[in-house]
């Protein structure tokens, strides 16, 4: 695989909600799968924002789909020293299957 470096993801970031994305329409017909990697900050309180997409395939058949899905997950705060903090600069990818 490529080398993303993990540093800085820690091992509690697993979503509380993890929304699936709808699979665009036009995909779907055309028998496409793919992935979309986002990159998000979660906040303090455990929502998403600030999401990008940083790379997927094929093209950006996905991007909109993935962001929109993302937009609706949750995740645990992170408490550091007592206090919620927020978790900038987090990847995940998203993919996308046909389910035969």
């Amino acid at each position: 695989g490529h080398g993303f470096p993990l540093s800085g993801i820690d091992g509690d970031v697993i979503p509380r909600v993890r929304v699936n994305p709808h699979y665009p329409p036009n995909a779907l017909t055309k028998n496409i799968g793919g992935w979309v990697r986002v990159q998000f900050t979660v906040t303090a309180i455990g929502t998403v924002k600030d999401a990008i997409v940083v790379g997927s395939e094929p093209g950006t058949v996905f991007d909109d789909a993935a962001l929109k899905a993302i937009a609706r997950w949750r995740y645990n705060p992170r408490v550091v020293n007592g206090e919620a903090v927020e978790r900038v600069g987090l990847q995940t990818i998203i993919r996308f299957t046909l389910q035969n």
